[in-house]
C-alpha cells in the first residue's frame, strides 16, 4: 500500500507543479464559472424586463391615451406611432387602439383591440406580453367601474381627471409565488453553471491531462521501468488510479472555494451557495473522482500517441458533458436524452449536486447517484486495467 501511495501523491505533485496544467485546472473553470453564470443569469428575462410594444394609438378620445399609461404600469416599453407612420414601421409586438375606443366605451358597447406578433418574435416574451396585455385590460376594466360615470352622460374635465387618476393609483393586491411541498425548481443561472462547471472540468482535466501523461509514459517506456522495480502490475495500476484520482478531487476542492466565494462576494451581481449541506458534495466528489480515473485509464491504454490523446480526450469531454447535462439543465432535456445520459457519469453526477444545491437535499441526495458513479468506476477500471499496457 506504501509504494501505491507514493506513486500516486509523486505523479500528484508533478501534475500539479506543471505550469502547463495550471491555467486548465484552477484558471480557467473559473472564468467558466464566472462567464456562464453571468450570460445564464437568473434575472434578464420577461418577467424581469420592459417589453417592447408598439402602439398604434387611433382613439379620438382621452380613452386611448389613458389605456396608454396602463400598458406603461405593466412594464411595457411602449412605441406610440400614428396610423400613417405604422404603416412604414417594422415592428415585433403591434397593439391597434380603433379610432372608437372612447366612443364605444362611454357608450358601455365591446371593443376589440387589434393585437399582432411576429413570426420570427421570442415565444417566451411573447407570452409574457400577452399576460401582461390581459393585465391591463383588467386593471383598466376595473378603473372604469370604480370611475362610476353615467353611460350617454357628457364627459367633463374633472370626469377625466378622475379616471386618470383612478388608473395611477398602486395596485391593492399583489401576489408573491414560491415552490411549496416537494416543489422542484429548474436550476438556472450560477446554480447550473457552477456545479455544471465544476462536473466538466473534473472530467475534462483528469481526461485530457491524464491521458496525455499515460500515453507519454508509455512511448517514453516510464511505464516499462516502473514494471522492473518491486512494483507488481496491479500496484502501479492502482497508483495511476489514486493518482488520477486525487487531481480531480483536488480540482474539485478548489471550484468548490471559488464558486463559494463568488456567491459570497456577489462578483458580477451573481447569487450562489452550495448550501450548508456542502459536506455533501465533498463527500459526493470521492466516488466520482473514481470513476473519472477509471475512464480516463480506459482511454488512456487504447490511445497510441499523445496527439490522440489529447484531441480524443476533448472529444470525449465535450461529449461526456453536453449529454450530462453539464451545458443545460437536466430537465429540459428530451426524454430521450435523458434516458442516454443515464450511462454517463457526470448525469448522474449533476443529478446529486443539483440534489444538494437546488433542491436542498442531504446525504440521500448523494447515495445513488454515489452508488452509480462507483459502479462506472469499477467497470472503468477493469477494462482499463485489461487495456493498459504497463511493460514494452
Amino acid at each position: 500500500m506504501r509504494r501505491i501511495l507514493h506513486l500516486a501523491v509523486h505523479d500528484t505533485k508533478l501534475f500539479l507543479l506543471a505550469r502547463e496544467n495550471f491555467f486548465f485546472m484552477f484558471l480557467m473553470p473559473v472564468l467558466f464559472m464566472l462567464f456562464f453564470s453571468t450570460v445564464l443569469g437568473d434575472g434578464g428575462g420577461p418577467a424581469d424586463v420592459l417589453i417592447a410594444l408598439q402602439v398604434v394609438n387611433e382613439d379620438e378620445g382621452f380613452m386611448g391615451d389613458i389605456f396608454l399609461e396602463q400598458l406603461e404600469g405593466e412594464q411595457f416599453d411602449t412605441t406610440v406611432l400614428t396610423a400613417a407612420e405604422a404603416d412604414t414601421a417594422d415592428y415585433v409586438r403591434r397593439l391597434v387602439i380603433p379610432s372608437d375606443f372612447t366612443a364605444k366605451i362611454l357608450a358601455a358597447e365591446q371593443v376589440k383591440l387589434d393585437f399582432t406578433k411576429q413570426s420570427e418574435s421570442n415565444i417566451e416574451y411573447d407570452a409574457a406580453a400577452d399576460v401582461r396585455l390581459h393585465q391591463a385590460q383588467v386593471s383598466f376594466l376595473g378603473g372604469l367601474i370604480r370611475w362610476e360615470h353615467q353611460t350617454g352622460a357628457a364627459v367633463t374635465a374633472d370626469d377625466e381627471a378622475r379616471m386618470r387618476k383612478l388608473i395611477a393609483d398602486p395596485t391593492r393586491v399583489t401576489v408573491t409565488e414560491s415552490f411549496a411541498g416537494t416543489g422542484r425548481p429548474v436550476a438556472s443561472g450560477a446554480g447550473q453553471s457552477i456545479p455544471g462547471m465544476l462536473t466538466m472540468f473534473m472530467i475534462m482535466t483528469v481526461l485530457i491531462g491524464g491521458t496525455q501523461s499515460l500515453t507519454a509514459e508509455k512511448l517514453h517506456g516510464t511505464l516499462s521501468r516502473l514494471a522492473t522495480t518491486p512494483m507488481s502490475h496491479g500496484e502501479i495500476i492502482l497508483g495511476k488510479l489514486l493518482h488520477l484520482g486525487l487531481v480531480g478531487f483536488v480540482q474539485a476542492l478548489v471550484l468548490m472555494a471559488a464558486g463559494q466565494l463568488i456567491g459570497v462576494t456577489g462578483l458580477f451581481g451573481i447569487e450562489f451557495t452550495w448550501g450548508t449541506n456542502w459536506w455533501a458534495v465533498a463527500i459526493f466528489v470521492i466516488p466520482f473522482s473514481f470513476a473519472v480515473s477509471g475512464l480516463t485509464l480506459l482511454i488512456g491504454g487504447l490511445f497510441r500517441t499523445t496527439q490522440q490523446a489529447e484531441s480524443l480526450g476533448w472529444l470525449f469531454g465535450m461529449i461526456f458533458s453536453a449529454l450530462g447535462g453539464c451545458w443545460w439543465p437536466l430537465e429540459i432535456m428530451p426524454r430521450t436524452a435523458q434516458i442516454i445520459g443515464w450511462f454517463f457519469p457526470t448525469y448522474w453526477s449533476m443529478t446529486a449536486l443539483h440534489g444538494v444545491v437546488t433542491f436542498g437535499r442531504g446525504f440521500d441526495a448523494i447515495v445513488g447517484p454515489g452508488l452509480i458513479v462507483t459502479a462506472f468506476g469499477v467497470l472503468f477500471a477493469w477494462l482499463g486495467a485489461r487495456t493498459m499496457r504497463v511493460t514494452g
